[in-house]
C-alpha cells in the first residue's frame, strides 16, 4: 500500500477534532481567550444545546484589527514566543489552535475592537476561510459566534449528544470557569432564558456559595511551594479541582481527595504552585495536569482536612437540622410548588419539574416530555407534589428542563431571617 501525505486542510480538519470534540469545548475556548484578555465580564449564549448557536461576549482589551485574521491561522497565540515560555504559563491559552479548529468546523463570526482603537473589526469564516471583512461600531472587547458546529462534518455532527447532554457539560464547565475567577462577572442563556449570573465578587468562598447555592466550611493550608484552600459541603456530589486558577483534571489527586473528604461530599479544591512545578502541555484540551512533588501536596491536603474520615460542616446551619426529604409548603397559584429543603426555600415549576420526570424517568423526548406533562395552571393535590419533588431527587439534572428553562428558584433561609432581625 502506498503511502500519502494528507492534504494541510484535511491535517487540520483531523486535528480540530481534538480541540473541539463538542459544544461544550468550544464555549471552553472562548470563555479561557476572554479570561486571557483580562475581562471582568463574561456573557455566554447557546442555542440547541450550542448545536446551533454559542456567543461569547467580553470586555477584555480586544484584539488589534490588523491582527484579527491572524487570530484562526494556526499556531497564532499572543500568550507564548518560545518553548521555554511554557515553564512560566499563567494563562489559559497558549497553543494557538482553538480559534482555528473551531472556524474550521462552523460558521464563525469573529468582532473585536482593540483598546486603543475607535472601531472594531469583523471577520467572517466558513470553513476556516475568511468570506468576509469589515469596521464594525462596538464596545471595546471581543464578540465570537459560532453557527452549526460540524456543519462540513456529518459524521461528527450525528456522534453529538442530545441537546440536554450538551447543555448540561456547557453549564457544568460555564460553573468550573466562574468558580476558578471570582472577581469576573459570568452570565449565561440558554434557549433565550437565563440560566446562570454571578456577579462579581472578592472571597473565594463567596463564588462557592453563589455557584452551589449551599454553606461551606473554609480550611486553608501552606507548606514550602504549595497553597491549598478547601470548601467542603454535605449538600452536593461535587468535587472541582483547580491549580493555579485552572480546572483540571488529575486522576491520582482527585482519588486522593474522594478518599480523604468522603467520596460523596462536595468539595472545591484550590491549589496555588509556582508554574515550574506544573506540565499543562499534556494534551490538545490542556484540562489534564502533572505536578512535580505531587505526594508533598497530598500531605499537604491531609493535613488541612480536619481528619480523613471528616463527616459533615461545622456551620450554625447545621444545628437546624438537614431533611432526608424536601417538606412540601404548599402550592401558589397552581403553578409553584413550594417545599422547604435543609436550609432554602425551594420554588418547584411544577410544569417543568414533570417535563424533567417524563423526560429521565419515562424516556420520553424533550417534545413528547412537554406535551405529557401537567402545565401551570392545572390543579394537582398535595400526594403528586409531594412525588414531583421526591422524583427530583432521583434527577441526573436537577437544574433545568429539557429545553433548558430553570426547575427552581431557591432562597436561603437565612436570609430571610437576616432581614426580620433574627439569627438563624
Amino acid at each position: 500500500m502506498r503511502i500519502n501525505l494528507l492534504p494541510d486542510d484535511v491535517k487540520s480538519r483531523i486535528a480540530s477534532g481534538e480541540v473541539i470534540e463538542g459544544p461544550a469545548e468550544c464555549v471552553k475556548e472562548l470563555m479561557e481567550n476572554a479570561l486571557d484578555a483580562r475581562a471582568n465580564k463574561v456573557e455566554v449564549e447557546i442555542v440547541k444545546g450550542g448545536k446551533r448557536y454559542i456567543g461569547v461576549r467580553d470586555n477584555g482589551i480586544g484584539i488589534p484589527s490588523e491582527d484579527i485574521k491572524k487570530a484562526i491561522l494556526s499556531g497564532a497565540t499572543s500568550k507564548i514566543r518560545s518553548l521555554e515560555d511554557l515553564q512560566s504559563i499563567n494563562t489559559y491559552g497558549f497553543r494557538g489552535e482553538a480559534l482555528h479548529a473551531i472556524s474550521l468546523v462552523s460558521r464563525f463570526i469573529l468582532r473585536s475592537r482593540f483598546y486603543q482603537e475607535e472601531v472594531g473589526r469583523e471577520i467572517r469564516v466558513e470553513g476556516g476561510k475568511v468570506v468576509s471583512e469589515r469596521e464594525v461600531g462596538m464596545p471595546v472587547g471581543t464578540h465570537a459566534e459560532v453557527y452549526d458546529l460540524f456543519y462540513n462534518l456529518p459524521l461528527r455532527r450525528a456522534f453529538l449528544k442530545k441537546e440536554d447532554v450538551e447543555r448540561k457539560r456547557i453549564y457544568n464547565l460555564f460553573k468550573a470557569l466562574a468558580l476558578a475567577n471570582p472577581s469576573v462577572s459570568f452570565r449565561l442563556e440558554a434557549e433565550g432564558k437565563e440560566v446562570f449570573n454571578f456577579k462579581a465578587v472578592k472571597d473565594l468562598k463567596d463564588r462557592v456559595e453563589e455557584v452551589f447555592e449551599e454553606r461551606f466550611e473554609h480550611l486553608s493550608g501552606e507548606d514550602g511551594p504549595f497553597k491549598v484552600d478547601l470548601f467542603l459541603s454535605d449538600g452536593a456530589k461535587w468535587l472541582f479541582l483547580f491549580v493555579n486558577n485552572r480546572p483540571i483534571s488529575n486522576r491520582s489527586l482527585t482519588e486522593y481527595i474522594k478518599r480523604s473528604t468522603g467520596k460523596w461530599k462536595a468539595c472545591v479544591c484550590y491549589i496555588q504552585t509556582p508554574p515550574y512545578l506544573l506540565d499543562v502541555n499534556i494534551h490538545p484540551k490542556k484540562t489534564e495536569v502533572k505536578i512535580l512533588r505531587e505526594g508533598k501536596l497530598k500531605e499537604l491536603i491531609g493535613r488541612t482536612l480536619p481528619n480523613r474520615n471528616w463527616t459533615g460542616i461545622s456551620l450554625k446551619q447545621s444545628t437546624k437540622g438537614y431533611a432526608l426529604e424536601p417538606e412540601l409548603i404548599g402550592i401558589i397559584d397552581n403553578t409553584l410548588i413550594v417545599a422547604k429543603y435543609g436550609d432554602y426555600l425551594y420554588f418547584f415549576d411544577q410544569h417543568l419539574l414533570a417535563e424533567r420526570y417524563n423526560y429521565e424517568v419515562r424516556g420520553l423526548t424533550a417534545q413528547k416530555a412537554c406535551k405529557a406533562s401537567i402545565r401551570a395552571g392545572d390543579k394537582i393535590d398535595e400526594k403528586m407534589a409531594k412525588d414531583l419533588i421526591k422524583s427530583w431527587l432521583s434527577f441526573e439534572n436537577k437544574e433545568v428542563c429539557p429545553h433548558g428553562r430553570p426547575l427552581y428558584h431557591r432562597i436561603y433561609l437565612g436570609d430571610l431571617y437576616k432581614k426580620l432581625g433574627r439569627e438563624y
